[in-house]
């Protein structure tokens, strides 16, 4: 009797092992599925409040640039108002076009270099390659910048003399038509182009 209590007892024993064994390897693998389905989910929200805050981040972007923007032609306008100048003359205005039409007896595109004597389309071309766009870009561009593009352009460009190119993009920005038309007499009279 006591050797069948022993072996029924050792049964027991390894049963109680076995059960617990297979019992804790099964609560793992539920553990571990459990934490994935968790990550899983925790992955997804944290993937959409990145997009959420990326678009976030976007708007407020362009919003500063908007303030920025407006806050230099706010400083541009006061500036201008202290010094006595027409502030519809400063850069970001539109110069009356059809005026400049008018005075100049032919048509004026807003920002067309050409406009400028001694720039045809290939130095219209030029020009954009190294981010002249605008005749406001033209105006506070230096000279040797200029002679630089046309010398880097090649031979064909070496004619060229862009010694009076901002003063007449000024001109032409700030629509005082009746100078620029008499600075391109002058410039007409002596050859420069």
């Amino acid at each position: 009797m006591p050797y069948t209590l022993t072996v029924v007892l050792w049964w027991y024993l390894l049963a109680l092992a076995l059960g617990l064994g297979l019992g804790w390897v099964l609560r793992s693998a539920s553990a571990k599925r459990q934490v994935e389905r968790a990550r899983r989910r925790q992955h997804a929200a944290d993937a959409t409040e990145i997009e959420e805050l990326r678009e976030r981040t976007s708007r407020l972007e362009r919003v500063a640039e908007e303030r920025d923007r407006l806050k230099n032609e706010l400083e541009q306008l006061r500036a201008a108002t202290e010094r006595g100048a027409d502030p519809a003359a400063e850069p970001g205005t539109v110069p009356d076009l059809e005026a400049g039409a008018a005075v100049l007896g032919r048509p004026v595109r807003l920002d067309d270099l050409r406009a400028v004597s001694g720039i045809g389309p290939a130095i219209e071309g030029l020009c954009h390659g190294i981010g002249i766009r605008t005749w406001w870009d033209l105006a506070t561009t230096e000279v040797p910048t200029l002679r630089a593009m046309l010398s880097d352009a090649g031979p064909r460009f070496g004619m060229h003399d862009p010694t009076t190119w901002p003063q007449q993009a000024r001109l032409l920005a700030e629509g005082r038509w009746e100078e620029f038309r008499a600075l391109e007499a002058r410039i007409a009279a002596r050859g420069i182009a």
